[in-house]
């Protein structure tokens, strides 16, 4: 075809010379010579007929080509009508010029023609991070780009993977940019199904053993000094040991999943419940459960749990399965999760045996030393109906002047089973009963009726501490209470300090500010109990009517051993100092501990190290000894 064309340029060029040349003969010349006119005339013939040859062939060329160009563009077209792939022309500010048929379904849910405006190209699923002036910027300065993209609409959100190549079809036209690619969309919930295939059990859509191992020991990793322990429940299932009628609408898969439901109910949020094996489950309690004290929360859990199948109406939905619940808790039952899931199963196979719906520590101590909570929860009610508690006092000491500067009220439970217990073993219980307002309002009534007596018998020294409850300072009529009290007592609110959980902040600003200068009006002394602990911030302190800090015991506990720890009760003391705030620390435990206390600038303290808290009637003799408390420690040490 090219040939054709320069052959017609050629013929045209010669043609257009021999007019050129005929043109420029004179007239008188050619009449002349009759020859040369015919020779002309002859030539001029040729000319024309060059000249219609050359015409029919760019006409035939002209056709043949536009044939091609429509055969190609038929082509073109049906490529994009059955291609399943992602094919487009945009301009360069990526708006729709053409393109395939499976994209033009994407944007408009229908094959249309009708489809124009730029492509909405995201980062994300949700159309919340776009991607067009990054592609536009590569394609400047590339002139390509590759990767995954949401293709969003009001319909769709697709994922693609593409490939934008910029072309130059010539200096007169705009560039123009090429998109291809597939829709991954398919694949990624194919790799989703797979991935929750692989981590959750398709019968109750809980994590399955995979997932709870792999976290167990994530977690177990993140133990520190002041939360090292995590413990395990093993919730086994076995035939029961007595015989119901099965109903035949019930299947073993729709009992599992019943149960799943169950526990979840019981659980508090965040807790880790996964499908271990067909026939058990287990549960991660994590560090921050697992303290000192743990032993009757996890009680309180696991009980919890059982009761949650003790209805009478749901016998024919659990007919024929038992549930034994086994606990481990590290380091002691295991340091590892495999360890410690191997010792929590077999606490709930020894439960298993011992009847329906049994409990079972896999440390025979704990399991000797924990109660029962529901009887424990019993004997509460009833000792709190009958006020059977008791105060201990615990003195605080002043280091330079080696007196003691006060007491603090600390709650004894002589329970008729179990002894004289401290607050850690049964507070959690108070908490989740209720009871811990009426506790609250028991002890201060008591304290009222001692400093009373102090006052009287001139034993009384400072200030009396009181540790109030979040439940009980959010009462409508705590105030009212306070006061009443201190009216029937016939003493004043200065002889105490009421030690406060930083939780109040948790409350409206203003109703906490009005509270607070409303108990400071009536004369008691405010302290933020177990400060830096939590999340309370020196703006916090300044803005409500505080008068002091107590140092919380885990800040105190590794002053020996770690410099940072030092430098964080030096600081926090000395800015508390900047506020006009008295600062205590309480659970000293070493002399060394009251020394380092002492140089950065922290006077009173309270702890083992001094004194135990004892009953109301060893105070007297306590304080004929108080000079020698801190020279007596030292010696024995």
């Amino acid at each position: 075809m090219d040939s054709f064309v320069m052959a017609r340029q050629k013929i045209l060029v010669c043609a257009t010379s021999v007019l050129l040349a005929l043109s420029t003969l004179s007239l008188p010349v050619m009449a002349e010579s009759n020859a040369f006119l015919e020779g002309a005339l002859l030539l001029l013939s040729v000319v024309l007929c060059l000249l219609v040859l050359a015409f029919l062939l760019s006409l035939h060329t002209l056709t043949r080509r536009g044939v091609k160009l429509e055969r190609l563009r038929t082509s073109f077209n049906q490529l994009l009508t059955d291609t399943p792939g992602i094919i487009a022309l945009l301009d360069r500010n990526l708006s729709f010029q053409n393109g395939s048929s499976t994209l033009k379904r994407i944007l408009k849910n229908a094959d249309s023609t009708t489809v124009s405006g730029p492509l909405s190209l995201y980062a994300d699923a949700q159309g919340k991070e776009p991607l067009d002036n990054d592609i536009k910027q590569q394609l400047r300065t590339e002139g390509k780009w590759q990767g995954e993209a949401w293709l969003v609409s009001e319909q769709h959100a697709e994922a693609l993977q593409l490939s934008l190549q910029m072309l130059q079809p010539d200096k007169l036209r705009p560039p123009v940019v090429l998109l291809y690619g597939q829709n991954v969309s398919t694949l990624r919930r194919q790799n989703e199904q797979h991935l929750q295939h692989d981590i959750t059990d398709k019968d109750t859509q809980l994590p399955n053993k995979r997932l709870f191992e792999e976290h167990l020991t994530m977690v177990l990793q993140s133990c520190n000094d002041y939360f090292p322990a995590v413990a395990v429940f093993y919730i086994k299932l076995s035939p029961a040991q007595h015989d119901y009628p099965l109903t035949e609408q019930i299947s073993y898969a729709q009992q599992i999943g019943e149960i799943a439901t169950r526990i979840q109910a019981a659980l508090p949020q965040k807790l880790l419940l996964a499908r271990y094996q067909a026939d058990s489950f287990t549960l991660l309690i994590p560090p921050h459960l697992c303290d000192e004290n743990s032993t009757i929360y996890l009680n309180q859990l696991a009980h919890k749990i059982l009761a949650s199948f003790d209805n009478p109406a749901d016998e024919q939905i659990f007919a024929g399965i038992d549930i034994g619940l086994g606990v481990s808790i590290s380091p002691n039952d295991g340091q590892d999760a495999e360890s410690l899931i191997k010792s929590a199963e077999k606490a709930a196979r020894k439960a298993t045996t011992l009847g329906q719906n049994r409990l079972c520590f896999a440390d025979s101590a704990s399991q000797q030393n924990s109660p029962d909570y529901l009887a424990m929860e019993a004997e509460l009610y009833r000792s709190a109906a009958q006020g059977d508690f008791e105060l201990y006092y615990q003195p605080k000491f002043s280091i330079s002047s080696n007196r003691i500067i006060g007491f603090e009220a600390l709650l004894r439970w002589p329970s008729p089973r179990r002894g004289m217990l401290p607050p850690p073993t049964f507070m959690p219980l108070l908490h989740d009963t209720g009871l811990v307002i009426s506790l609250d309002r028991l002890v201060f009534r008591k304290a009222c009726q001692q400093v009373k007596y102090w006052l009287q018998t001139g034993l009384m020294r400072g200030r009396l501490s009181l540790n109030i409850s979040s439940q009980q300072f959010e009462q409508p009529d705590f105030i009212t209470f306070m006061q009443s009290t201190l009216e029937d007592a016939e003493i004043s609110a200065t002889h105490f300090e009421l030690e406060l959980s930083e939780s109040i902040f948790s409350q409206p600003t203003i109703w906490l500010r009005e509270r607070m200068h409303s108990l400071d009006r009536l004369g008691f002394k405010l302290i933020l109990d177990n400060f830096g602990e939590g999340v309370s911030s020196f703006t916090q302190l300044k803005q409500q009517p505080l008068h002091g800090i107590k140092l919380a015991p885990a800040l105190i506990k590794y002053i020996e051993q770690q410099e940072q720890q030092r430098n964080i009760c030096a600081t926090l003391i000395r800015l508390a100092g900047y506020l006009e705030l008295e600062v205590t620390a309480a659970n000293i435990e070493t002399e060394m501990q009251a020394y380092l206390l002492h140089v950065m600038g922290c006077d009173a303290q309270q702890g083992h190290r001094f004194s135990r808290a004892v009953p109301a009637d060893e105070i007297g003799q306590l304080l004929l000894h108080e000079n020698s408390l801190l020279n007596v420690k030292a010696a024995n040490q």
